[in-house]
């Protein structure tokens, strides 16, 4: 995979760095207060400020901006796919689309130019989960976004961070609840993300769609998200994209979209990025006590932060 940086590499020295000190941390107990301040950086870091730092958004840009755990890669496969009008081939998805606002960096820079010369529609994915007031804004560019209920999010989260992060073994999913819920948590950051797409959900260059929406109206999706980027499908053109954004699809090519293995991860603690593509299922791992209380967080935060985002209709 080239845009994804491989155990042995230079770059993977921080995560090697990383991997020692949460190794000590795990031993001595301490891995939710690590946890803590692992959300705390991701989620309200400075530095998620600096990742698209005098970047000027152009109209090749087609910015997939989605909540961790949202269906990001669903959406970039879609994108991409559109783009390369059904014929996308990449080794990994990280090799063709950008993410500035990665952890340690990894992947493309905004300023190579090969994905916008490679696509026959000259458009270009980049990849990114910041809230909205943290990207470049350009009235010929396309943000497009997937909005999925927190309590989904938290329990993909739980089993895909948590084996990222090698502390499955450590953190319960009660422990991993209590820092979802927390003063700055995610699922206070889940809803800034979600109120500020929301608010653009008028603008004819951004799409904000339900996720439960893109698995049970794939195709009417799809071509929603065709008609935003601006490139019309021939029949056959769609029919590839249909087929390449399925669930089927992207688990029989997971490689291209899985993470890559790092010092962290153990075992069968290492996650899948495609892991169930279902929704409705938070019951999973969460009791209803928990479930309610995911709401009200996340409710209360809309609330203060003035959104009309109709959650209690939704989720």
């Amino acid at each position: 995979m080239k845009g994804v940086p491989k155990p042995g590499d230079e770059s993977s020295l921080p995560m090697r760095m990383g991997a020692a000190l949460i190794g000590g941390v795990k031993g001595l107990g301490l891995s939710k207060p690590l946890l803590r301040l692992v959300f705390r950086q991701l989620l309200f870091g400075r530095s998620r400020q600096r990742a698209f730092a005098g970047y000027v958004a152009t109209e090749h840009d087609v910015f997939v901006a989605t909540f961790g755990k949202s269906g990001t890669n669903w959406m970039m496969q879609i994108a991409q796919q559109i783009a390369h009008r059904g014929e996308a081939e990449f080794d990994h998805i990280h090799d063709v689309v950008a993410w500035p606002d990665a952890p340690g960096g990894m992947g493309l820079s905004l300023s190579n130019p090969s994905p916008r010369e490679q696509s026959p529609t000259g458009l270009r994915v980049i990849k990114t989960h910041l809230e909205s007031d943290l990207l470049p804004y350009g009235e010929k560019s396309v943000y497009l976004t997937i909005v999925r209920d927190p309590k989904e999010v938290l329990v993909s989260s739980y089993c895909f961070l948590g084996g990222i992060l090698g502390v499955l073994g450590h953190v319960g999913i009660d422990d991993w609840f209590d820092l979802f819920v927390a003063p700055r948590g995610m699922a206070v950051a889940w809803a800034r993300h979600t109120a500020g797409f929301w608010r653009w959900r008028e603008r004819p260059n951004a799409l904000v769609l339900d996720f439960s929406e893109v698995m049970t109206e794939r195709r009417r999706c799809i071509e929603r998200v065709a008609t935003v980027m601006g490139v019309d499908l021939s029949d056959d053109q769609l029919a590839r994209v249909v087929e390449r954004s399925s669930f089927v699809y992207m688990k029989a090519h997971a490689s291209q979209f899985d993470p890559p293995p790092t010092p962290l991860s153990k075992g069968g603690e290492r996650p899948q990025m495609i892991r169930r593509g279902k929704s409705g299922a938070s019951d999973e791992l969460l009791s209803r006590a928990q479930q309610a209380a995911v709401d009200r967080v996340c409710q209360a935060e809309l609330a203060r932060l003035g959104s009309d985002f109709p959650y209690a209709e939704r989720f």
